[in-house]
């Protein structure tokens, strides 16, 4: 008789009376196996397809799928709909066996490496030359390899335990320069003031593009009508290196010194070339003025062409007609400025979005840039973007971003390194894909090559657990356990502020569990939740080097994840492609708690949960016993642990008994200057954040406060012990009158700066931004701040402070710190904190060590 069908055979095996039913899985196995111990699967859709069978058959135990040691190489993402759920008396459960290391890959080994006479080694891929074959990564060893790069990544030192001091990323950068002409160097709605006076004076040397007639328009505003001289007409004069002035005309009161208006206010003949242009006031009386714009183009008219300016600055400028020229000239770029009291600003011109300009050297000459990205902090230095070559422009030292170009501009200062060129292999531990040649180059760091692992990782996900939203069936009660996920690939986004790749996605899911899992060498997040999965839990895992962050909770209101809970994880060193990330972050999920977890060594936050507007709301979340050390160390004006509130109203978030040390913060200036610490938070509650409670946390080390209120109302900051801060301990932005209702309380304040401001705010004459203010303790470690004759208050020094109302009962006293030097902050029996009201913060439960299982 031949013998039975496999999948009789599997069925028998795991059909039999037992607690759990269970499959066996090893890299050795086969798929024509029985799935029992000694004939186990060899992968995991063919067990993933006997658990189906197993299902069809009626659950009546829980199952359990056991991974032998060794990697599982997927060639596409499992996927899990709602036929592989489990039950809750009958969960299914993915786990490594006891003590074996499992691993799932998404790469592709690459092997037959041979050296060559340069010192590089080469492996031969064919089918990268037809585009068959394209990676972004290439994990040697047990870690990721650099592709080649200019300027060369410098070395980071790993810290060497959870205090040590930041470390942030300094070196290894190119910086933006101006690419503009030195005569455009300016803002639009930002202009040259107070020129009222006889005989003020400017002057600009500028390049007329051809010879001809030439309307000039002005930008520019004045409020003369209130001195009885509403037209401005023949009050100023324009004169062209040495020849006749001609009066400006048509310049009426505008309504404003600042409400600028376009005129055509003259008509010269510009000789092609370099040449002086002066501006005089020849008869005394007011104006501010922002631009000229000289055209020979009589149809151009630059109200339409201009279009409306961005509020920071940047503007868009169509063409004249074709044949046509056109030259701006910014007023704040003058050469000269004449005159008793003309203010001449000091800008940074806006950037552009299609292309960058270099310093001389910064570059080496590159023959091929097809391929070639850079990496640049954009903007404000907030978020980082890769953004695709089309060429580079040597003659001009300008990099040509392929279409669309970035999403927001590259200034003047913004950091960058160009990636992906041959003539950047320069350096050990970097690599270069030739698709021309079919050839990937390495060159190695460690005499181990080529005896180490290469593998090119090529999918952007693991596992996709994937239910139908609409219809509310969910995937139910799956369980990955002990399992390691490393080598997948990101996606180029436009979307910096929210990159959203992952290893694993819960998407409609319910009652399911990430535990005990390892994710390293991911290039996006560890685990992403999404369309409305609830009552999941992320939990004691350890996320480490991986490219964006630990879990992302993403959605619009009425599909976003909601009460689930990540806990007892250890998340560090994130963000090693995208920055703008966080080891958990929410964009947006409601109804969630985030506990119990370390979270280390961050581009950006920590945690972030963010409202948008009420089709996006981050709302009744929990934040607690997380330790949240080294964060912010690349990007600024930002908290380890930051809100947004665009919907203006309370979000019931509570944020209460974590370990915040060291928000770092870090910018560079126009000029290319690197500054660090710079601009951050230890808990920031951004854009109109309201009703959140901050509550027993620690925070210490911070450069900007250990809070910042901006623009929100009804907050409460109760029980915190807050610890030096450079610039202010405590930080209030308000934008308007919205901002009111919150309370300070109980709080623990200590500093050693004399210059730091206890408490800071932008507008010193707001009284009414808290209901209570009081049961404080304050203590300056190097003087006394009862006789400080300095303003550390917003309102100045104690005295006034106190007798504008705040801090009544407060004290001034030594808090009594059980080892603040060794950044142990709970308070000696005898600290005055408690006659205060304060309350002992439960230490012991921070962090997770001290998570439930």
């Amino acid at each position: 008789m031949p013998p039975p069908p496999a999948a009789c055979l599997l069925l028998g095996a795991v059909t039999a009376a037992s607690a759990v039913q269970t499959l066996y899985v090893a890299p050795h196995g086969s798929d024509a196996g029985s799935g029992r111990l000694d004939a186990p699967l060899a992968t995991l859709p063919a067990a993933q397809e006997a658990v189906r069978k197993l299902k069809a058959a009626g659950l009546t135990q829980p199952v359990e799928v056991v991974l032998a040691a060794g990697t599982y190489t997927l060639a596409e993402p499992l996927t899990f709909t709602p036929d592989d759920s489990g039950t809750e008396a009958c969960p299914i459960t993915w786990r490594a066996s006891d003590g074996a290391k499992v691993v799932l890959s998404g790469g592709r080994a690459i092997t037959g490496w041979k050296k060559r006479p340069d010192g590089l080694w080469s492996a031969s891929l064919p089918d990268a030359r037809d585009g068959k074959l394209d990676f972004r990564l290439l994990r040697v060893g047990d870690k990721w390899a650099t592709r080649a790069r200019h300027p060369n990544a410098p070395a980071i030192p790993e810290p060497a335990s959870p205090y040590t001091v930041p470390n942030p990323r300094t070196e290894g950068w190119a910086f933006a320069q101006y690419g503009g002409e030195p005569w455009e160097r300016g803002l639009i709605n930002v202009g040259v003031s107070n020129v009222h006076n006889v005989n003020d004076k400017l002057t600009w040397t500028v390049r007329v593009p051809a010879e001809g007639d030439h309307r000039v328009w002005l930008r520019y505003g004045h409020n003369m009508a209130h001195y009885n001289r509403p037209e401005m007409s023949d009050v100023y004069s324009l004169q062209v290196d040495d020849g006749a002035p001609v009066m400006l005309r048509d310049l009426p009161d505008t309504g404003a010194w600042n409400a600028f208006k376009w005129s055509h206010t003259a008509d010269l003949h510009l000789p092609a070339g370099e040449h002086r242009l002066g501006w005089a006031n020849t008869k005394g009386g007011g104006i501010n003025m922002d631009m000229f714009l000289f055209t020979d183009d009589p149809a151009w008219d630059p109200a339409k062409a201009i279009g409306d300016p961005s509020w920071w600055g940047a503007f868009r400028l169509d063409p004249p007609a074709p044949g046509r020229h056109q030259l701006l000239v910014q007023v704040e770029a003058c050469d000269s400025a004449v005159g008793p009291e003309i203010q001449v600003p000091k800008v940074t011109p806006p950037g552009t979005v299609q292309s960058m300009t270099y310093a001389p050297g910064a570059l080496p000459r590159i023959e091929d840039a097809s391929g070639a990205e850079v990496h640049v902090f954009i903007a404000w230095g907030w978020v980082n973007a890769i953004v695709p070559v089309r060429r580079i422009d040597e003659a001009q030292r300008r990099i040509e971003f392929a279409d669309p170009g970035a999403a927001q501009d590259v200034r003047m200062g913004n950091r960058f390194f160009l990636e992906n060129v041959r003539e950047a292999l320069d350096a050990p531990g970097e690599w270069y894909l030739d698709k021309q040649a079919g050839e990937l180059l390495y060159l190695p760091d460690s005499p181990d090559f080529p005896n180490q692992p290469v593998v090119a990782p090529l999918l952007d996900r693991l596992i996709v657990v994937q239910g139908d939203r609409q219809n509310e069936k969910w995937v139910e009660h799956l369980r990955f356990e002990g399992l390691t996920f490393t080598d997948t690939t990101y996606n180029l986004t436009r979307e910096y502020y929210t990159p959203s790749d992952a290893a694993i996605f819960l998407s409609a899911a319910r009652d399911c569990r990430v535990a005990h899992c390892e994710f390293v060498g991911t290039g996006g997040y560890a685990c992403q939740l999404d369309q409305r999965t609830h009552q999941c839990s992320f939990a004691h895992n350890h996320v480490h080097d991986v490219g964006q962050g630990g879990a992302h909770l993403v959605g619009n209101t009425p599909v976003q994840p909601h009460h689930n809970r990540i806990y007892g994880n250890i998340i560090e060193r994130i963000g090693r492609i995208y920055k703008h990330v966080a080891g958990v972050y929410a964009t947006h999920g409601s109804d969630n708690q985030v506990d119990h977890n370390r979270i280390t060594d961050c581009p950006r936050y920590a945690i972030s949960f963010k409202s948008q507007g009420e089709d996006r709301l981050s709302h009744r979340n929990v934040i607690e016993y997380n330790q949240l050390l080294r964060t912010n160390l690349e990007t600024n004006d930002t908290g380890a642990i930051e809100t947004l509130g665009y919907e203006h109203r309370d979000s019931g978030n509570i944020i209460r008994y974590n370990l915040i040390l060291d928000s770092v913060g870090m910018i560079c200036t126009a000029d290319g200057a690197i500054v660090t610490p710079h601009f951050t938070w230890g808990v920031y509650l951004d854009d109109y954040s309201s009703g959140t409670t901050i509550y027993g946390n620690i925070i210490a080390r911070t450069h900007n406060g250990g809070v910042c209120l901006h623009g929100g109302q009804h907050n409460v900051i109760e029980n915190n012990v807050i610890v030096e801060a450079h610039d202010h301990m405590v930080r209030l932005q308000p934008r308007d009158a919205f901002m009111q209702g919150s309370r300070f309380e109980h709080n623990i304040v200590v500093w050693s700066r004399p210059e730091t401001q206890m408490v800071f705010c932008w507008d010193t004459s707001r009284r009414d931004l808290f209901t209570a203010w009081d049961s404080n303790l304050y203590f300056l470690t190097t003087g006394d701040l009862a006789t400080l004759d300095k303003p550390w208050t917003y309102l100045g020094n104690w005295a006034k402070w106190r007798a504008a109302g705040f801090d009544e009962h407060s004290q001034i006293a030594d808090p009594l710190f059980v080892d603040a030097a060794h950044d142990d902050y709970r308070l000696r029996p005898d600290s005055p904190a408690f006659k205060l009201g304060f309350k002992p913060i439960p230490v012991a439960q921070i962090g997770p060590e001290a998570a439930p299982g």
